[in-house]
This record gives structure tokens, sequence and C-alpha cells, in this order.
């Protein structure tokens, strides 16, 4: 009897251990508006949600989408790739799949997480997408609307880079707080950011720098981009006494028509502007707290209601 029963628990470990060798990881996932979070998320037997998809996904995979799909909220906490540009049936008002709930991001410091062609629409329902932890996340070819709070909240707790290209901001925040972008390091946290190709408009603040809940610092650069309508700053940069020092680089883009197209405030703040337009805002460039504000050369800064001045210049190299 012994013999048996020893037998029979050698049975039930094996097929144990097959059933979770079995439950392996895909490479690969899909996604679409007709499939099923039954299914094994591969290519003919898409899943109907990114969060199936991603529980089904290894780490450093990719999830693909077959169509326009709608699909829910989503939080990461590993290196993955969400990949939805190029699908052929998307309508040209928009860049691809919509989410309608919550997203947030937070890995570890040799994480990547790359979304790229993903139309997040947040409605006012939600925060928006919120980026924790540390690594390194890129968004690319997608566009961010309606957060309730900001449309991209980069808030890490330990080293961090951002990195957006080719993405319009627009329609984020409520009220007079929030913002298209946010990047406010936490406790233990440091932020190297930059913006290429982007559009941030009709948000309550553009792109804000805060520094204020580290000592952690938010280094900067904004290339060919363009920052418009936002109901205060185009671009702000504030930190306070003791906290993060901040230095942000703004090189062929334009400020315009906000309430301030770009603003430097509190000690430790610097930024930097080469070849750019600030025009039609209320206040065209400002200093305070002792921010500096200095020129590189070849900008533009006219009709404004106030131009403003910047507070000293910088050689090129």
């Amino acid at each position: 009897m012994r013999y048996i029963f020893a037998a029979l628990v050698f049975v039930f470990a094996m097929a144990t251990q097959g059933a979770a060798v079995a439950q392996t990881y895909a490479a690969h996932t899909w996604v679409s508006s007709t499939g099923n979070d039954s299914n094994d998320c591969g290519r003919v037997n898409p899943c109907a949600t990114f969060y199936t998809a991603y529980t089904k996904t290894g780490p450093g995979g990719v999830i693909s989408c077959a169509d326009t799909v709608v699909t829910g909220g989503l939080t990461i906490t590993r290196s993955i790739s969400i990949v939805c540009d190029g699908v052929s049936n998307i309508p040209a008002s928009r860049q691809g799949p919509t989410l309608l709930s919550f997203f947030s991001i937070s890995v570890g410091a040799a994480d990547k997480v790359v979304l790229r062609g993903i139309d997040f629409d947040f409605m006012h329902f939600a925060g928006g997408l919120s980026i924790s932890g540390a690594g390194t996340v890129i968004i690319e070819k997608s566009s961010i609307r309606g957060g309730e709070t900001n449309g991209i909240h980069f808030q890490p707790t330990g080293p961090a880079k951002l990195i957006v290209t080719d993405t319009t901001v627009g329609s984020n925040g409520s009220g007079t707080a929030g913002a298209g972008i946010r990047v406010n390091p936490q406790s233990g946290g440091s932020a190297t950011v930059l913006l290429e190709r982007v559009n941030v408009g009709g948000n309550v603040f553009g792109i804000a720098f805060d520094g204020s809940n580290s000592t952690g610092g938010i280094n900067a650069t904004i290339r060919n981009s363009t920052f418009s309508a936002n109901a205060f700053d185009g671009i702000v940069a504030t930190t306070t006494g003791g906290h993060a020092p901040i230095g942000v680089l703004v090189a062929n883009s334009a400020s315009v028509n906000n309430a301030y197209g770009i603003r430097s405030i509190g000690p430790n703040v610097t930024v930097r502007v080469k070849a750019s337009e600030v025009a039609g805002n209320g206040t065209g460039i400002a200093a305070s707290g002792g921010g500096a504000l200095l020129t590189l050369g070849n900008n533009t800064v006219l009709a404004n209601g106030t131009n403003g001045g910047f507070t000293g210049s910088v050689a090129p190299q």
C-alpha cells in the first residue's frame, strides 16, 4: 500500500510539473474588437483586452492590435511593448485603439515599456496615464486626451526616463489643476525627459516640471514641439528650496496662445531656450523666486500681452 501511495504521489507531482511547464508565456500576443478573453491571444485567436493579453505575454514581449479595439485599463509592472500602429482600418481622426479606463506603469530600473500607436481617451472619467517606479517608458505615435488630472503623470520613485515622440497631448486636467504632461519625481526619484515632435494643447497646463517632492534632479530636453492654447503655462518649471534641481532645454519649439509661454520659478531651476517662438501669450517669458531663464539665441518673443525678458544668455558652443 505504501508503494502504491508513493507511486500515486510521484505521478501527481509529475502531472503538476507538466502542467506548470505547459503554462508558458507567449512572446507576441494580439487583441481585437472581435476577440475573446478565453482565447490564447494568438494572431488567429486574439483576446479582447490588453489586460488578458498582458497576463499571457512574457517579459519583454509584444502585444499588437488587430484593429481599432476599445479596451479597458491596464497596470504594467514589467518590460513589455504594446505596438498598435500600422492598423489598416483606423480612421484618419484616430491614431489607434482607445483606452477608456485607467492605465498605469510601475516598473524597475532595468525595465523598458514601449507604447506605440495608441489613442488614449480617458473621457475625463480617469486620471490619465500614470508612470511611477523607475526604468524607461517610451511613448510614440500616440494621442493622450481627457485625463481628469493629467494626461501623463510621470512620478518616478527611482532613476527613470520618459521619451515621448510624435504624439499629441490635449484636453487634460480639470478646473485650475492638471497638465498635459506633469513631471513630478517622488522621494528617491529622478527624471530624464525627452519630448520630440510633440503637440501639447488645450490642457490646463501644457507641461509642468515640479521638483517639490524629491531631491533627485529633473533633466529635460524639448525639441521641435508645440505648446498652445493651454489655460495657464505652455511650459513651466518650478521647485522649492532644498528640493530637486531642474534643467530644461527648449529648442526649435513654440509656446503660443497660453496664459504664460515659458516660466522658470524657484531656486536651482534653469530653463534654456534656443531658436524658439513665444508669441500670443498673456505673458511671454517670466522668471521668479531665483529661477533662471536663459537664451541661447535666435528666439522670437513678440506679440504677447507682456513679452517679458530672459534673465541672461548663454553663448553657443
